[in-house]
């Protein structure tokens, strides 16, 4: 189970956020949501011929965002001058903006930032931006397509429906990248999948998951795009909120006293032998669906048969950050953002370099808060308060979780 710390807004706060949501984008600005296609975007390698992406995780805030993630958004984005941004679901805390108007302003917190620096923007839903809020993820996106950057689109929909319950995953999409800004030729492709909430079938439970639709999609798409590239499979890798079932056949399974040790699922695990303690961290369970026990769940063995994914990255696990092998794909686990949900001094993003030059791979790495503060005293000071805090609740939670059993 996930630690959830309860968060109380200020009223102060609450009110300020009716202003945010005033403070939308300017209607003039506007451009129609035909125009935000990712196709007309034309992403494309630089001249250096390579192309970062930042990807930013569980920001999972309230309608008024932290003054720690602005800052922290900020100084990531200079450090890293990424060439796009990648939100990975869970990018607002529904629950805590039951309204539209509430829901909209904690959107707009974020994309405000974005907007300014004029960085092409893409997002996924993950299973907490609906979650008891008015504002759908249709309404969601019209309020993303307000922005210039913003390059998402709606993609394409698939429905779960058990009985009374409906699992809707809206935002199922690809980025192609261009080889130059002056070429047509797709070098490289990213997909964009929506893996829902929560599975309505009671029989399974857990997390939801990327539908069948959603992959018959994919195959569709991807042989397009071989045909359109000589016959020649286009690199890619794909961005979504939770993460894939098959995780724990990637990790290694050991037993519960092995001081690395996660247990979900009944069994214990950790991070491979040969991965890097020192860049990658398995600090709790993984959180995937509960999808190996159904029939029909088709994604990394979809991938893995059209042979194009080098790597699917999700967030979802505030306080992972890891990447390991899974028959060939890469299952890249980021650091969340949130100050409004549990997490640590874990707090970050990952950024994906690529290099045009050889796209069977890539670079990856992380940064944490605390890295990015060193050179922000104010915002430095903030986060130790943060962390001391962190350690205080979660060294009674873990003193009532013992005597509880």
């Amino acid at each position: 189970m996930k630690k959830v710390i309860a968060v109380l807004l200020s009223l102060l706060l609450v009110c300020g956020c009716f202003a945010a949501a005033a403070g939308a984008a300017d209607p003039e600005n506007k451009v129609p949501a035909d125009a935000t296609r990712p196709e007309d975007a034309h992403v494309s390698f630089g001249e250096d011929g390579k192309l970062t992406i930042l990807q930013v995780a569980d920001i999972q805030d309230n309608a008024v965002l932290s003054t720690l993630v602005k800052r922290s958004l900020r100084l990531v984005i200079e450090k890293t001058k990424p060439d796009l941004i990648v939100l990975t679901g869970d990018n607002i805390g529904g629950y805590s903006c039951k309204t539209k108007v509430l829901a909209t302003a904690a959107i707009r917190q974020y994309m405000d930032i974005f907007e300014k620096y004029g960085i092409p923007v893409a997002q996924v839903f993950g299973n907490h931006d609906d979650q008891d809020t008015k504002l759908t993820k249709e309404m969601q996106f019209e309020v993303y397509e307000e922005y210039k950057c913003f390059i998402g689109c709606v993609g394409v929909t698939a429905e779960k429906t058990v009985g009374d319950n409906t699992m809707k995953n809206v935002g199922t999409y690809n980025i192609p990248i261009y080889e130059s800004k002056d070429s047509d030729k797709v070098a490289f492709n990213i997909w964009m999948f929506d893996s829902g909430t929560y599975n309505p079938d009671d029989e399974y439970g857990g997390y939801g998951y990327v539908l069948p639709e959603q992959m018959d999609w994919y195959v569709e798409k991807s042989n397009e795009l071989k045909v359109a590239n000589g016959g020649e499979l286009v690199p890619s890798i794909a961005f979504q909120h939770i993460v894939p079932p098959q995780i724990k056949d990637a990790l290694l399974e050991t037993d519960e006293n092995d001081e690395e040790a996660v247990g979900f699922a009944g069994s214990y695990y950790k991070l491979p032998e040969e991965v890097d303690r020192e860049t990658n961290w398995l600090s709790e369970a993984p959180c995937p669906p509960n999808t190996d026990f159904e029939p029909g769940y088709l994604q990394v063995d979809t991938m893995l048969e059209q042979g194009d994914v080098l790597g699917v990255f999700f967030g979802h696990d505030h306080i992972n950050a890891y990447c390991v092998d899974y028959q060939g794909i890469d299952l890249v686990s980021s650091p969340g953002q949130t100050y409004a949900s549990y997490n640590d001094d874990h707090r970050g993003y990952r950024t994906v370099t690529l290099d045009i030059n050889d796209l069977t791979t890539y670079e990856t790495a992380t940064y944490t808060n605390l890295e990015l503060f060193e050179e922000d005293p104010i915002a430095s000071f903030l986060q130790k308060f943060v962390s001391l805090w962190d350690r205080i609740s979660n060294f009674f939670e873990d003193l009532f979780s013992k005597f509880s059993l």
